[in-house]
């Protein structure tokens, strides 16, 4: 049991001497550094721990997932009205929502003017489409003397397929100089043996060819960045010609031939537009 201070105070005023008893209770009245407090004789402890949760609720609390929700949002924000959500978005500045096209490309997104102009550039494209299938229409309506030409010879082909097939055993044995046409062919001038009629048919497939080989010595496609593109124009030999289709400034790129049927362009950074590629055979 201590003894009260001022008791202890009285035993070493000036001119006393302590006895040893004294000295013993002075110095039993207090703790000592290497000796531990008991938790019951510390004042006020038992009402400061009750403050704390133990390490069980703590560990439970940690691992709570709808731990605060009623303050703070949830990883999956299901916890968020509307009101939240439009008060995110306002101080964020994010109130007009876009979409980008990949992780890579962020903020690649058109703005409302570029937007327009595509859907005017679409619209044109469009109108400039069924005009041609317009055109298309006529041509087949009409009497174009290519088209009829061609139709002669597809009608020739199917009402003749028996003496076709004859005539394919006939040439085994016989030069085609000797083999006489069944039928006449007025419309088709003075047409006797089948080499001559061959040289005729032969003749204006060359002429119909002449009249599209145009469409064969081009190839075009859109692209978003490095592309193998397969354009089939069999040859080494061409010109290509790049454009961005929102901008229409001429894009720089790097051309390696993997074969005569196969390309692959290479641009120095990602184009941020769609570009149209033109390969024009020489």
């Amino acid at each position: 049991m201590s003894t009260p201070l001022d008791i202890i105070f009285s035993w070493f005023e000036a001119g006393d001497f302590p006895t040893e008893a004294q000295f013993k209770e002075t110095f039993s009245s207090f703790y000592h550094k290497d000796s531990l407090i008991p938790i019951e004789n510390i004042e006020g402890f038992e009402e400061m721990f009750q403050l704390f949760a133990s390490a069980e609720a703590f560990k439970e609390h940690l691992t709570d997932p709808k731990a605060h929700s009623e303050f703070l949002a949830l990883l999956d924000a299901s916890n968020l009205a509307p009101a939240h959500i439009e008060s995110w978005k306002s101080k964020l500045g994010i109130g007009n929502i876009a979409t980008i096209d990949s992780s890579d490309q962020v903020g690649n997104v058109y703005t409302k003017i570029q937007v327009d102009d595509f859907v005017g550039k679409l619209k044109d494209v469009d109108k400039d489409l069924t005009s041609e299938i317009e055109k298309i229409k006529r041509l087949l309506l009409s009497n174009d003397p290519s088209l009829d030409e061609l139709q002669e010879i597809v009608d020739y082909i199917k009402e003749n397929k028996e003496q076709i097939e004859l005539l394919k055993e006939a040439v085994i044995n016989s030069s085609d100089d000797k083999i006489r046409l069944v039928g006449s062919y007025l419309n088709w001038g003075a047409v006797t043996y089948q080499n001559q009629f061959n040289d005729l048919v032969y003749d204006k497939i060359e002429t119909i060819e002449d009249d599209t080989s145009s469409e064969k010595n081009k190839y075009e496609e859109r692209v978003r960045g490095d592309s193998v593109i397969k354009h089939n124009l069999d040859t080494l030999s061409f010109v290509i010609d790049a454009y961005d289709t929102v901008t229409m400034f001429t894009i720089p790129l790097k051309v390696r031939r993997i074969d005569s049927n196969t390309i692959e362009v290479l641009f120095d950074s990602i184009p941020p537009n769609i570009i149209q590629l033109t390969i024009k055979k020489i």
